[in-house]
């Protein structure tokens, strides 16, 4: 399963959006950061228990599982290993009509207990790429860590990681041949399924500095204010009067947040380091040399989006800028790759689906209102699926970036995907989709992601703002919008109720109607929040 990040995309997981199209380019197989074995993988057997595989993203050569976010592995992760298994067409995610009301039903809460499954049963999935250190495990409901480490000490292996709330475990291989344990864990009765642990990487194309000869008047005194086209588009100004989203923590799962950035400084909350199972205050915070490149960038500039404090003379005005941002860090800092001297790219990323996984159960746990990801997972996950719908089911509206290679192969994005979720596309200045948007019946609406100026983190404050493009500009957008509706429906905004009114409310472009383009048509923000 490949994740990215869709915005300026270079960090550990594949954030989905920088300058131009900011799409991430996935380093390839033999990146030092996967320690490439000198000869392939051994072909997986293949195994007694049901299988599902989830197709390969066809790319123009190999490269890690993952596309719209930057990551990395609690430990230097092991190369991906392809697997040869049989294709899996995509499952369409049903969209709902404009007609529909403005409350669906909500999402079935996760099960809290689960009969335990007959031995034998558990489902294997596998994919093509994969990291060979560690493997994923989901756990009947009605069983506990002490049934996960059994099963840790029947096969040796040992726990890296273990959630309770939805009830995953991540276990080290220690060597051992994933494709074999993953069909001798298939015999465990205590599983409902194990999959291999994939990679997902994410990397931003580009970036473009922020012009300060000239700045027109505005209506708020915040410098770039004028250059905030998206904020027009969607509506906002006119939002803002109903609502600036007071009391609502939206969470970024993302590469971190600076702290410290005149725009964003008050408005974090304490956060969580996914990657080093580090929270408190600091936890969420990026190193002193994330500024160094793009990759690193990119979760500050997604929360800038979101949450700017506005007309304070300074940067930007957020969609939301009375909400508050929790981050979550999902991709280690950048001096953690120099001293562990794991790339010889300083802005290589790479995460693995467990690390974000735990990162959304975090947020879920802790306050989140709102859960932006700006990155994509190419591959399907039953461990992700899980995630996202525990979160789902406390009322938490979770919103993803499409994706930015339509312009290459469109790989379907899995995580954006999950029913409930809000898929969000890129537009540009003059409302057109952008050339690099994902297409697909996953696309609820869209939002400006072309040449967005935002906070990122920087060298004794010196171009502390620059302008990003993709999905993973869009998303945060309406994550803002999201935060917007929250606090003025309170309990009522439940994630379909947001999802709806999103979908409904928008502004039709392309095609009459749905598109695959542009979902339902460009947010608008004002009208959402109308009674």
């Amino acid at each position: 399963m490949k994740m990215r990040i869709l915005s300026p995309l270079p960090y550990f997981l594949a954030l989905s959006c920088f300058v131009s199209a900011c799409q991430p380019e996935v380093p390839g197989a033999d990146n030092p950061l996967l320690n490439t074995p000198n000869s392939p993988a051994p072909a997986a057997s293949a195994p007694t228990a049901p299988v599902r595989t989830s197709a390969p993203a066809v790319r123009p050569s190999a490269q890690p599982t993952a596309q719209p976010t930057g990551q990395a592995s609690a430990k230097p992760t092991s190369s991906p290993q392809n697997v040869s298994t049989p294709s899996r067409s995509p499952q369409p995610t049903a969209t709902p009509s404009a007609s529909q009301s403005p409350t669906p039903p909500q999402p079935p809460p996760v099960p809290t207990s689960t009969a335990a499954a007959n031995s034998g049963d558990a489902e294997v999935i596998t994919s093509a790429n994969y990291n060979t250190a560690t493997l994923v495990a989901g756990l009947h409901f009605d069983q506990d860590r002490a049934a996960a480490e059994a099963i840790a000490q029947r096969h040796n292996l040992t726990i890296e990681r273990y959630n309770d709330s939805i009830k995953i475990v991540v276990y080290n291989t220690l060597g051992q041949d994933v494709p074999a344990l993953l069909e001798a864990l298939s015999n465990e009765s205590a599983l409902e399924y194990v999959e291999a642990d994939q990679v997902a990487s994410q990397k931003p194309k580009d970036e473009k500095a922020v012009n300060d000869n000239f700045q027109t008047q505005a209506a708020l005194n915040d410098t770039y204010y004028a250059q905030q086209y998206g904020l027009q588009a969607m509506n906002v100004p006119a939002a803002w009067e109903l609502s600036q989203g007071e009391g609502v923590v939206v969470a970024v799962i993302d590469t971190g947040v600076d702290l410290d950035h005149p725009d964003l400084k008050g408005r974090v909350v304490p956060g969580y380091d996914a990657f080093s199972q580090e929270e408190g205050e600091d936890a969420g915070d990026v190193s002193s040399l994330n500024y160094v490149v793009s990759a690193y960038k990119h979760g500050s500039h997604v929360a800038g989006v979101i949450a700017a404090e506005a007309n304070n003379g300074k940067g930007i005005a957020g969609v939301a800028p009375q909400a508050k941002v929790m981050p979550i860090k999902i991709f280690a800092d950048f001096s953690d790759i120099i001293k562990s001297l794991w790339a010889k790219e300083e802005d290589t990323s790479y995460t693995i689906i467990s690390i974000l996984a735990d990162g959304i159960v975090w947020a879920a746990d802790h306050g989140a209102d709102v859960i932006n990801m700006s990155l994509a997972v190419s591959e399907d996950s039953a461990t992700i699926e899980r995630a996202v719908k525990y979160a789902l089911s406390k009322d938490i509206s979770v919103i993803v970036a499409a994706g930015n290679d339509r312009h290459l192969t469109n790989n379907r994005n899995y995580l954006a995907a999950i029913a409930g979720v809000v898929g969000v596309g890129a537009t540009d200045e003059k409302n057109a989709i952008t050339f690099f948007s994902n297409s697909g019946d996953y696309v609820s609406v869209a939002a400006p992601g072309l040449d967005i100026i935002s906070t990122v983190p920087s060298f004794l404050n010196f171009n502390s703002y620059v302008k990003m493009s993709g999905t993973s500009m869009a998303a945060p957008a309406v994550a803002g919008v999201a935060a917007l509706m929250k606090a003025k429906y309170g309990t009522q905004a439940t994630p379909a109720f947001i999802k709806s009114r999103l979908e409904q409310t928008a502004v039709d472009k392309g095609e009459p109607g749905r598109d695959d383009l542009f979902g339902f048509g460009i947010v608008n923000a004002r009208a959402a929040l109308e009674d």
